[in-house]
C-alpha cells in the first residue's frame, strides 16, 4: 500500500524510484571520500535489543488501488526498540555526510577506510557533523522516522566502495577475523 502522506500515484513513484536511485548515486559519491587506511577494527556494533524490521534484500511490493505499482529491494536493516532510541557509531570513523538524504532523511555516513563506511537512516536528531571522527559505540543520534519511513526505527547499512553489503557479516567477529583482518595481515 502507499503511505497515507502520499497525494497522488506519481508523486510516490518518483520518491520510490527516481529519488532511491539518485540517494544511491550519491552515496556512492561519498565512497570517493574513504581513507586510504583501515580506520576500524573488529566487528561492528548492532543496534542492542532491536526488532529487525526489515532484513538486507527483502523484497517490497507496493500497491495501489488493488493494483502492483512498484518494487524495490531492501539494501540495509531497518532495527526498531523504542522511540528515539540512541544510535551509536558501528565503528571507529570519520563522518562524511550528516544531512538530510531523500528516503534515508536525516542521515550519517560514517567512513571507516579502505572503502567501507557505514550509514544510520530516519534519524530524529544527529550529534555529529562531516568530519567529526567518532569511536566504535560512541552516541550520534537517536532513531526516527525522517524520510521514507512508516515509524520510528534505524536504518543501517554497510558499504563496500559505495555498493551495499549484508550487515550480518559486519557485525560477525568470526567473518571479519577469516574474511578481512587475517587477510589484511598477510597482505602487509
Amino acid at each position: 500500500m502507499l503511505p497515507s502522506r502520499m497525494a497522488s500515484l506519481p508523486a510516490f513513484l518518483r520518491m520510490n524510484s527516481d529519488l532511491r536511485r539518485l540517494n544511491a548515486e550519491k552515496i556512492v559519491e561519498f565512497s570517493r571520500q574513504t581513507a586510504a587506511a583501515a580506520l576500524w577494527k573488529g566487528p561492528f556494533l548492532a543496534l542492542g535489543n532491536a526488532k529487525v524490521e526489515s532484513k538486507f534484500a527483502d523484497y517490497r511490493t507496493y500497491f495501489y488501488e488493488g493494483k502492483e505499482v512498484d518494487r524495490q529491494v531492501h539494501l540495509g536493516f531497518d532495527l526498531a526498540v523504542t522511540k528515539m532510541i540512541p544510535v551509536k557509531a558501528g565503528n571507529d570513523g570519520k563522518v562524511v555526510f550528516a544531512d538530510f538524504l531523500g528516503i534515508y532523511g536525516n542521515c550519517i555516513v560514517i567512513d571507516h577506510g579502505m572503502g567501507v563506511q557505514s550509514l544510520y537512516g530516519h534519524l530524529s536528531s544527529m550529534e555529529v557533523k562531516p568530519g567529526d571522527m567518532v569511536k566504535r559505540g560512541q552516541q550520534i543520534g537517536r532513531s526516527g522516522m525522517t524520510g521514507l519511513a512508516g515509524g520510528d526505527h534505524l536504518h543501517f547499512s554497510i558499504q563496500v566502495q559505495g555498493h551495499p553489503v549484508n550487515p550480518v557479516e559486519w557485525w560477525d567477529p568470526h567473518w571479519i577475523e577469516d574474511r578481512v583482518a587475517r587477510k589484511l595481515r598477510e597482505a602487509r
